[in-house]
């Protein structure tokens, strides 16, 4: 019989407790004196001892110290170091009452024990509350495999919604002369609440979308799915951005205006035939942004995030003619521990935009750029996201 059906049997019926001792008359009197509340079982020596216990797995196991062949110490040594069973009770059965043998048996691996003779109502307690702690703790075993079976569960699932949201990232750029598009996307977890896109409007003309749903796990995850749905759907229709922006708001206002959920996001359209950008920054972190060479003071939030309450989704402009170089990113890019600290946001833009004036900024390596710059490698416990649109005219170097 397999050890599991064994535990599955026992917590059902009646508790099994092994008897090692050489004396026949103990074995005889321990057994009369347990038999009508437990199952008991007995060995003669610590041999046998070993034989029952394979058979039985007992909950307590009644133990004389001194026998032949195989002593009560070599018992507790073999059960706890060689098997490495910590869980069966073990109450040795001595008649020294000598403090030295009962420390010698505690630090072996005992949990208690009784000096002969003993009253039979103190065995039975003893017993008692041994076979207690025993069921309590096989309890609380059966309850943790079932959580991690749940958790297990649970994080099937969220390998799904972490496979199934990356398609929903985009695959294809725009093509555009003079523009380079670089990405930068590492979920901290198996879904992300992090969310890019970039797609054509007509000729010339594309929408970029940095977002950031509060939270981590399935529901940021699907949030950020709606989000993306909404503006995939008012791109198609080639809607207005602001228009765009204030439905994306109302409708997060429905679905989690009650709950603790918010969304950050920058959003642009850029023209590059007119030399345009229209764009709106809620509660997001600032855009980076250089225009016509020059380094521009950072594009920071215009409104709050949405999900809370209407908000004016009228949008800001800029114009260049030769180059434009824009720098979007979610807070995990500078949200990381430097020892007892964390990395801010204000020496994040100075490394960036250092790097962007020196057109020298590679997102494929920004933790040796961040480790070059602070002398600390960062561990990115947040999710990573960052866009690098990069456009000069045909003809400019």
């Amino acid at each position: 019989m397999s050890i599991e059906k064994q535990d599955k049997n026992e917590s059902c019926g009646t508790p099994r407790i092994l008897v090692v001792d050489d004396s026949a008359t103990m074995r005889n009197f321990l057994t009369r004196v347990l038999e009508d509340d437990y199952s008991v079982v007995t060995a003669s020596d610590g041999v046998e001892c070993f034989v029952r216990y394979e058979e039985t797995r007992p909950c307590v196991i009644l133990l004389d110290l001194i026998m032949p062949r195989m002593d009560g110490f070599s018992v507790i040594d073999k059960i706890r170091n060689e098997i490495g069973d910590q869980e069966v009770i073990i109450i040795v059965l001595t008649g020294q009452d000598e403090q030295e043998i009962k420390a010698r048996a505690l630090n072996s691996g005992a949990n208690d024990y009784l000096t002969k003779p003993f009253h039979v109502v103190e065995l039975k307690a003893r017993v008692g509350v041994a076979i207690r702690q025993v069921m309590l703790t096989r309890q609380l075993q059966t309850a943790n495999a079932r959580l991690q079976r749940a958790y297990d569960i649970i994080d099937d699932e969220v390998r799904l919604v972490a496979r199934l949201q990356d398609k929903l990232l985009p695959t294809t750029v725009p093509v555009i002369d003079g523009l380079e598009l670089k990405s930068l996307y590492r979920p901290s977890g198996r879904a992300s609440g992090d969310y890019y896109d970039i797609f054509g409007l007509g000729d010339g003309v594309i929408r970029v979308i940095v977002a950031d749903v509060s939270g981590h796990g399935p529901q940021a995850a699907f949030i950020m799915a709606i989000v993306r749905t909404l503006f995939k759907a008012d791109g198609s229709a080639q809607s207005e951005l602001g228009s765009t922006l204030q439905q994306i708001n109302c409708h997060l206002q429905d679905l989690i205006g009650k709950d603790s959920y918010f969304v950050t996001l920058f959003a642009a359209d850029i023209d590059f035939n007119k030399g345009v950008m229209r764009y709106l920054s809620a509660g997001h972190c600032p855009g980076l942004i250089m225009i016509d060479g020059k380094l521009e003071e950072p594009l920071y939030a215009m409104v709050p995030p949405f999900g809370f309450f209407p908000v004016d989704c009228s949008l800001a402009e800029c114009r260049f003619s030769e180059s434009l170089k824009l720098f979007l990113f979610t807070d995990g890019c500078y949200e990381w521990r430097m020892g007892a600290d964390f990395f801010s946001l204000d020496p994040f833009v100075e490394i960036i935009e250092g790097l962007m004036k020196k057109d020298a900024l590679c997102l494929d390596s920004i933790e040796d750029i961040l480790e070059q710059n602070t002398g600390v490698r960062p561990v990115f416990d947040d999710d990573v996201t960052a866009m690098l649109i990069d456009w000069r005219s045909v003809g400019k170097s």
